[in-house]
């Protein structure tokens, strides 16, 4: 028991906190049944988790509109912090597309544009909210992918899961270093650990249109590395070849939700939906609640809700094609070094993950300008064997080697005549190269250090100074 609501189910369980199927308890008949997302008892223990959770409970509650899931109640009961949200009796993106890829079908066009129109109709009032003193909450969901757009069996849409929202009035921030999120649905931007606006969802909404439209994963690689190289360095094909019957109109869509840079995309997750309600339109696709609802179950059949169905419920990978890798390849010159582990703190990700070909083109010139100039000095510098174990290092100077790429090769300088000294050592040693002589044009009288002139000499104190003789 919560308060007054009765545990059904276990759905599923996260890194800070369980979702649970539950009803309230109450008067037979009029009883309701809802989604508890409940703190984990080990993160309850910490004051820093607490407060997280709170802060996600209080944003969530605070958005109203029909294309996101609703918060009900917040409530604590023996020391375990809980909210409720409405139940949506249906199946996320992630499934439907994952169900797809089975049959080797796509999305049909409409479907696909009503799926995306809603979830941005959602995203953008989420963006709009404002303050009791009416500023903008800088609201960013951060975490848009297809398992957080919830497809119902009545045909609505919503978006779930704010839990790693950015809001200018959250009293807590993420733990710094760390990235949050699906990394294969994040930003350009959220990668590398820059600002993030309401732009930064529309590129993530962008990713999820590409997904519906061809049924293949765009950003997917052996580790987050490498999906993060993808993100920021990466060509985003188009989806025509994929799918040849998209709408030239419908495909520059998006490639500008697409775009890069934050400036090129669409400024509002509106502005996209008008996008995409203006070629909708335009080719005549026509599109419903109650198509979508028809869709839904014609690929998933009519399902009991889970509080009267026993039957363990289907774990769906994010993997939903099966493919070795994404549509988008990591460029190779943005490689520089895969690590082992598969998470990336930010701060990592900044300064290792993706250096400029011209950077990596300067390292490589400086490295083989270094090899070149010490295999100079050492065809120089030859050690003579001696009988009495003397060995006679002649004294050479090395011309430098200007690092350009490709590097030419250095001709051995011969050794300056007469010049030589003797070392007894107990086995062959390579003197180090002198520095190289300056040209004679630069040679200049060098000046003597200015003498300092010599300190007074110090006096012996006479007692008999103090009383002269008359």
């Amino acid at each position: 028991m919560l308060g007054r609501y009765q545990v059904v189910k276990h759905l599923a369980q996260g890194g800070m906190a369980d979702v649970l199927l539950a009803r309230t308890s109450g008067i037979e008949g009029f009883e309701r049944h809802v989604v508890i997302k409940r703190i984990r008892a080990e993160q309850a223990r910490d004051q820093r988790y607490v407060d997280m959770f709170l802060d996600e409970a209080r944003l969530a509650a605070s958005l109203h509109h029909h294309n996101i899931v609703t918060v009900n109640d917040v409530g604590q009961e023996a020391g375990e912090y809980f909210f409720a949200m409405e139940y949506v009796h249906g199946e996320d993106v992630r499934t439907l597309l994952a169900q797809l890829n089975k049959k080797k079908a796509h999305v049909p066009l409409e479907h696909a544009i009503a799926i995306v129109t809603a979830a941005a109709a959602g995203l953008h009032h989420a963006h709009e909210q404002r303050g009791p003193d009416r500023a903008p909450l800088g609201i960013v969901h951060r975490d848009v992918s297809p398992a957080n757009i919830l497809l119902g069996y009545d045909g609505g849409v919503k978006v779930a899961d704010f839990g790693i929202a950015k809001a200018a009035h959250r009293t807590t921030e993420t733990r710094s270093g760390t990235l949050k999120g699906k990394v294969a649905y994040m930003s350009p931007e959220q990668c590398v650990g820059e600002a993030v606006d309401r732009r930064s969802d529309v590129f993530s909404l962008g990713i999820v249109l590409y997904e519906l439209l061809t049924v293949r994963r765009l950003f997917k690689g052996e580790n987050d590395f490498l999906i993060m190289t993808s993100l920021v360095h990466g060509k985003v094909p188009r989806p025509t070849i994929y799918r040849e019957d998209l709408p030239p109109e419908l495909e520059a869509i998006v490639m500008k939700a697409l775009a890069n840079k934050p400036a090129d995309r669409y400024a509002t997750a509106d502005e996209m939906r008008h996008a995409l309600e203006d070629v909708a339109s335009r080719l005549g696709l026509r599109s419903s609640s109650t198509t979508l609802a028809d869709y839904v179950k014609a690929q998933f059949g009519e399902r009991n809700e889970p509080w009267l169905d026993d039957e363990p419920d289907v774990v769906i990978e994010v993997d939903f094609d099966g493919s070795a890798s994404g549509l988008v390849r990591p460029p190779t010159d943005a490689i520089a070094e895969v690590p082992a582990a598969a998470d990336i703190p930010i701060a990592r990700a900044r300064s290792r993950a993706m250096p400029s070909a011209p950077a990596k083109k300067r390292r490589w010139g400086l490295g083989l300008a270094a090899v070149v100039v010490i295999g100079a000095a050492l065809a120089i510098v030859v050690p003579q064997a001696a009988d009495d174990d003397v060995v006679t290092v002649p004294i050479a100077h090395v011309v430098p080697v200007v690092p350009v790429v490709p590097v030419v090769p250095v001709a051995p300088v011969a050794p300056i005549e007469k010049a030589s000294i003797a070392v007894i050592v107990p086995m062959p040693v390579i003197a180090p190269a002198p520095e190289p002589p300056p040209p004679a044009a630069a040679i200049v009288a060098k000046k003597k250090p200015p003498v300092r002139a010599a300190a007074p000499a110090k006096k012996h104190w006479d007692p008999n100074a103090l009383f002269p003789e008359d």
